[in-house]
């Protein structure tokens, strides 16, 4: 029963082409990011565009040097100008 929890979910769509209805599956998209009107610059002056992800928190998308993978930066401080709300702490 674990181990169905643990699985990927997943949303089906169903396409109709005359008379035949074709299921197509997509994999749940888990994270929304939209990209804002505003960039940071870091102290090398390097600009990036920072994103809002899906619970409002405020990242850039940089390159790691050694992997050459992207990753994303979390930046709280200006997250918390941009968009405060997401930066409320819950009642405890």
């Amino acid at each position: 029963m674990m181990l169905a929890f643990g699985l990927g979910t997943y949303a089906q769509d169903v396409v109709r082409q005359d008379n035949t209805f074709t299921q197509v599956s997509k994999e749940k998209q888990s994270g929304q990011e939209t990209k804002t009107e505003y960039t940071y610059r870091d102290k090398n002056g390097n600009e990036y565009p920072i994103y809002l992800s899906s619970t409002g928190k405020a990242f850039i998308k940089k390159v790691s040097k050694k992997t050459s993978k992207e990753y994303k930066q979390y930046l709280p401080e200006v997250g918390k100008q941009i968009n405060p709300k997401a930066y409320k702490e819950g009642k405890k």
